[in-house]
């Protein structure tokens, strides 16, 4: 009996630890209720883990140069369902993120989807 009890408080105290992980997952720190556009050039693309990041150099309405980043899945999962590799995007590419941006206005956003600028969409991201 005192195995099992052992057992349940040890099974409950993980459970208990665990929880917080799972949390950077949410999307409360994105507006989810509208997908936003901006094209630019990509001037880093960081295929690693935990999320892959993009970043492009985007001109504004008064020609001026915003760094706008985009966050996708794994490496993982893109290479797993969506065929990544390493080489998918490169510096200098021109392309066009679809997502959804940060509540707090940042030049910042979770990546729903790509378009190449062949016209080729890298979607599910």
């Amino acid at each position: 009996m005192k195995k099992l009890a052992f057992l349940l408080f040890a099974l409950f105290c993980a459970a208990l630890i665990s929880t917080p992980l799972l949390a950077h997952h949410g999307e409360a720190n994105y507006d989810t209720d509208k997908i936003v556009s901006v094209k630019g050039t990509v001037t880093e693309f960081d295929f690693i883990n935990p999320h892959v990041l993009i970043t492009l150099d985007v001109k504004n309405d008064k020609g001026e140069i915003e760094k706008w980043t985009g966050e996708a899945r794994s490496p993982a999962m893109l290479a797993r369902y969506g065929g990544w590799e390493k080489t998918t995007i490169k510096v200098g590419d021109v392309i066009t993120f679809y997502g959804h941006r940060t509540k707090n206005g940042t030049d910042f956003m979770r990546l729903e989807k790509i378009v190449l600028s062949d016209g080729k969409e890298l979607p599910n991201l």
